[in-house]
């Protein structure tokens, strides 16, 4: 009897020994699948956030390079206008009244007692220069809303 009772503690100790080492087993196995599972998702959402960033780069880089070219055109469209300047083959002028006090001798008045004051080229360059900032500033300024615009974009594409 003793005996038996000694067998069937044995047996039962070994039984759960076994059931458990058995469950552990199959929960590391699951949890390992499951981790596995979710390295995999992350792993494919890590790719598809890396390509879209390539993309989203690669269209920052085109707007970049248009307003490199835009810029460039301006300023040698700017240069130009200043070359003809000092050349006297392009003249800047103002209109001035006449009543204003101011004299303009040899100079024809219209119907509204209007005559134009031609400007030095060192006047005219000044005053061309702030014409000259505030179109590169709105160029900044629309790359800056294009680049939001594409990034703005991208995000909606993802999402």
């Amino acid at each position: 009897m003793k005996r038996t009772i000694m067998m069937t503690a044995i047996a039962l100790m070994t039984g759960v020994l076994a059931g458990y080492w058995f469950c552990h087993a199959r929960w590391e196995a699951d949890t390992e699948r499951m981790n596995a599972s979710r390295a995999r998702e992350e792993s494919e959402r890590l790719k598809k956030f890396l390509e879209d960033n390539r993309n989203l780069q690669e269209i920052v880089r085109g707007l970049q390079a248009r307003m490199k070219k835009e810029n460039d055109h301006a300023k040698r469209e700017y240069d130009a206008l200043l070359a003809r300047l000092h050349r006297g083959t392009a003249r800047m002028s103002v209109p001035v009244r006449k009543d204003g006090g101011l004299s303009c001798t040899g100079r024809a008045a219209d119907d509204a007692g209007q005559t134009r004051a031609e400007l030095d080229p060192e006047t005219a360059e000044r005053i061309l220069a702030v014409g000259r900032d505030g179109d590169e500033a709105i160029r900044e300024l629309n790359q800056c809303i294009d680049q939001y615009r594409a990034v703005e974009k991208a995000c909606k594409q993802t999402a």
